[in-house]
């Protein structure tokens, strides 16, 4: 019978255990060896050049609070056009729109939104052809190998090439940010509302408005330097106020608004404090 003896390893012999942490830093510095996103000029000028399509351009317009176009889910759809391999002759009104209802699934986190994409890119009989739209979504993720997550970097690197752009200026306000319960919306702004027709109202955003658009003397200023309310003057109706952008408010929620003159704080004997008129 054959002795039976202990496996051992001898000296300076190679472990194979495997060690978490330098997996974790092997991953992490493969990362941050990624090849850089490289885009030719062609395919720039291509992607910009579709921009500028009269559809594309009243498609934009009509989303005035980039909700579903801002300059990030743009940079997505460029990226998606590369990793989907197309030629320019492929940089299409129903490629974009494809890309971009793609983008709007992998990052937003409200569904409506992105119908409104299908009128702009199906028609009148949209109803009826939608169901090959998202097939089509889903033939064009096959071809970039289902990789549709795209990193903030790779945007930012993308917007970078040419950052004077008007596309990169399409930055959503903070207002318009994270996720809206369902009982706040308004039904009717859900319904997708196709091209000639006004686009939906928004007072957070109308009231932000540029430099070169505003008039200073029409259109007086309601807001110190800091963000305070000013008084009400006569050239304003006494139906519009103005907030600070300190102040988040839904666009489409109701709200009751009570002024009071000359207000009270009393602190009751729980702590709460109640506010009176006292005037």
């Amino acid at each position: 019978m054959r002795p039976h003896h202990n496996s051992t390893k001898g000296i300076g012999a190679r472990s194979r255990m495997r060690i978490p942490e330098r997996e974790h830093s092997t991953a992490v510095l493969k990362s941050m060896q990624r090849p850089p996103f490289h885009l030719h000029q062609e395919e720039q000028d291509a992607f910009f050049n579709l921009l500028e399509d009269d559809l594309v351009q009243e498609f934009l317009s009509m989303d005035i609070c980039y909700k579903i176009s801002d300059k990030y889910l743009l940079a997505m759809t460029l990226t998606y056009f590369k990793r989907a391999g197309l030629h320019i002759s492929e940089y299409t009104r129903m490629n974009l729109f494809t890309a971009l209802y793609l983008a709007n699934d992998m990052e937003e986190d409200e569904e409506d939104y992105k119908y409104e994409i299908f009128p702009w890119a199906l028609g009148d009989n949209w109803r009826q052809l939608f169901p090959q739209f998202l097939k089509m979504r889903d033939s064009f993720w096959a071809k970039m190998n289902y990789r549709a997550v795209v990193s903030r970097r790779c945007c930012d690197e993308i917007m970078s090439k040419e950052p004077s752009h008007w596309a990169w200026s399409r930055e959503r306000l903070l207002h318009h940010s994270g996720a809206l319960r369902s009982y706040l919306k308004n039904e009717k702004d859900s319904f997708p509302r196709g091209p000639g027709v006004t686009p939906p109202s928004c007072p957070l955003c109308t009231c932000e408005l540029t430099e070169d658009e505003a008039n200073p003397e029409s259109a007086p200023s309601a807001c110190t330097s800091d963000g305070e309310l000013l008084p009400f003057t006569n050239k304003w109706s006494q139906d519009l106020i103005i907030f600070p952008q300190k102040i988040m408010l839904d666009p489409v929620a109701t709200y009751s608004l009570q002024i009071l003159q000359n207000p009270g704080v009393t602190v009751e004997p729980d702590g709460t404090m109640d506010w009176r008129s006292v005037g």
